[in-house]
């Protein structure tokens, strides 16, 4: 597709086959102060080339072509990029010293982004039922630099990261020096994250889940932390471990060191109690989940009764979802199965009533703040649901007194958290539980 001259406001025109890094070249750095740099994508172009075939693909690209030299008219530069995507220059005066970014981003919206939009958007194409929707990476002319190539860098990652590009018709990003950070910062994480999963980095927690009436430690919920970490919090780091799909590979590496611990134990004849290990949502679609872990628990040889599985609450238990049977999977093959988080999100009931879970693990939002009356009544009433059910209850992230004892009068006969004990290394839990052996015996 050929290039039009375009002719800006200060009067300088490069030739048809002069490429947009030359023009940025070209512009003093008082004329580079009149512009943005913009890099414009259309959005889920490929369905158009799926749906009506490549040649009518580069009709609709003509067509945005067209409206987009028509568009900027005497006020830039442009020139087209890799197919769907455009770089241009736009005068659009802005005063930045007397503006902070929300007002440069709303002078920007109405100088041009709105205008340039709705063109777009009312495009005479045949088909296309004014279907097609763009997005935006703007450069401010302070943050333009000296190189080109780094121009088009930051323009792309404001574009590609901008929080409202999947959730928009279409989306636009400016460029900040604190945004180029952030993103940097993120993927600085990922390759720490991953280093740390291949140097053995993470280290296996445990909580103890306490039985109320007796006080004593009948099970332990598997954790993982970080001690290395400098100070990255956990929620980042399992972000990045979810997002890369790295947990499945951590959690399986774990999963055997804790059967070989709970089995050679048994086998010297020492204290072991069941174990309960989460299991995220990426890793219960993976094809090989149920394969994976039953082939390590018959290959170590641990007893299946000393084996907890958590689902979170938010899994997707409907008709057409495999994980329904996943999971008579592993009660088939007699593993116990728990919904984490119950009465977090909006599937617990129906997993309920479904009766695919052997307990529940009330969530913490039962048991904060004060426990009045009414508070009383929804805790009883969810522990006497599932009770009734067959399910067993474990409260989770009791933290006072006031809530065991409350805790008491009822069917829930199992409490885990800081009000007993926070997570601990294994070997520390193993003392505890050891200790309590002993306490037992004499």
């Amino acid at each position: 597709m050929s290039s039009t001259l375009v002719e800006s406001l200060n009067n300088k025109e490069y030739p048809d086959t002069m490429s947009l890094e030359d023009i940025f070249y070209d512009l003093t750095p008082k004329e580079k102060r009149e512009y943005v740099f913009v890099e414009m994508n259309i959005k889920n172009f490929q369905y158009f080339n799926a749906k009506f075939g490549r040649e009518y693909g580069n009709k609709i690209l003509s067509e945005v072509d067209k409206i987009l030299r028509s568009f900027l008219d005497n006020r830039g530069y442009i020139r087209k990029e890799y197919g769907d995507t455009y770089h241009f220059f736009i005068q659009c005066p802005y005063q930045a010293e007397q503006e902070d970014m929300v007002a440069q981003e709303a002078n920007l919206c109405d100088q041009f982004l709105v205008d340039l939009t709705d063109q777009l958007f009312y495009n005479k194409l045949e088909n296309i039922n004014e279907n097609i929707y763009m997005s935006f990476g703007i450069i401010l002319a302070e943050d333009f630099g000296e190189d080109y190539e780094e121009l088009l860098i930051k323009a792309g990652i404001v574009r590609k990261n901008c929080p409202e590009l999947k959730k928009r018709s279409y989306s636009f990003e400016v460029f900040t020096q604190e945004k180029l950070k952030k993103y940097l910062d993120r993927y600085d994480l990922i390759h720490r994250v991953t280093s740390a999963r291949m140097n053995d980095e993470f280290v296996i927690y445990v909580q103890p889940k306490v039985e109320i009436e007796t006080e004593r430690i009948i099970g332990g919920e598997v954790l993982l932390r970080w001690p290395q970490s400098g100070g990255i919090s956990l929620y980042d780091c399992f972000s990045v471990l979810n997002e890369l799909g790295e947990i499945y590979s951590l959690d399986l590496y774990n999963f055997k060191k804790v059967c070989n611990y709970l089995k050679e134990g048994l086998d010297r004849g020492e204290v072991r109690v069941p174990m309960s290990f989460n299991v995220p949502n990426i890793t219960i679609m993976d094809v090989d989940f149920e394969k994976d872990y039953m082939s390590i628990i018959k290959e170590i040889g641990v007893p299946k009764e000393y084996i907890e599985f958590e689902f979170l609450e938010d899994i997707q238990f409907n008709d057409g979802s495999r994980i329904k049977d996943k999971i008579h999977s592993f009660k088939k093959e007699g593993l116990q199965c728990t919904l984490d988080d119950f009465g977090a999100g909006n599937a617990s009931f129906s997993v309920l009533l479904r009766g695919d879970i052997d307990t529940i693990k009330m969530d913490r939002i039962f048991f904060r703040d004060e426990l009045t009356k009414e508070r009383k009544e929804v805790i009883k009433n969810v522990i006497g649901i599932a009770t009734s059910l067959g399910v067993k209850v474990i409260a989770e992230g009791v933290e006072e007194k006031e809530y065991i004892d409350f805790l008491k009068t009822t069917d829930c006969h199992v409490v885990q958290g800081f009000y007993y004990y926070r997570p601990m290394p294994m070997e520390d839990f193993q003392e505890l539980i050891e200790k309590q052996e002993k306490e037992l015996v004499h």
